[in-house]
């Protein structure tokens, strides 16, 4: 029986392990959109629960909003047994009016959220065809000073 002729294999596809900050913001600004069209808040305010700008206040993390439209991550998990509307009942306790509310945030939000998150795909795509030289040399700086797992 004739030798079969055995291709050769391949090398393993090279990873990179390193954090792109161009990346890291493409995918914070999408994620803002997202929390923003669907929970009514920025994605701080969807994490940490404060709803009011004024980060010195007397509380500083979780105020809950007394606006129906408005959930946050504390709310949907329950952290003090308030939702958005003051009742002591948890969002995640009738996640049936948690989910009507985002459906009725997602139906008002469709068009603008669709319309920022082309935008934004637009913008970082150019962003990083328009700035790949510079990057590259930001790159070899960070490589020097011994940044090898994060790249521009």
């Amino acid at each position: 029986m004739a030798k079969r002729k055995s291709r050769k294999s391949r090398a393993p596809r090279r990873r990179t392990s390193s954090i792109s900050l161009v990346n890291t913001a493409e995918l914070f600004v999408t994620t803002n959109i997202l929390t923003q069209g669907l929970f009514n808040s920025n994605l701080v305010q969807f994490v940490t629960g404060k709803h009011d700008n004024n980060m010195s206040g007397v509380t500083p993390f979780y105020n809950p909003s007394m606006t129906d439209s408005v959930i946050t991550l504390p709310e949907l998990f329950g952290v003090d047994g308030k939702d958005s509307r003051g009742n002591r009942s948890a969002v995640f306790a009738d996640p049936s009016r948690a989910l009507a509310t985002i459906t009725a945030n997602a139906k008002a939000n469709a068009v603008p959220m669709i319309m920022q998150t082309v935008g934004a795909k637009v913008f970082f795509t150019v962003l990083k065809r328009g700035t790949r030289k510079q990057r590259s040399f930001i790159n070899k700086g960070f490589r020097m000073v011994g940044l090898n797992e994060v790249k521009a």
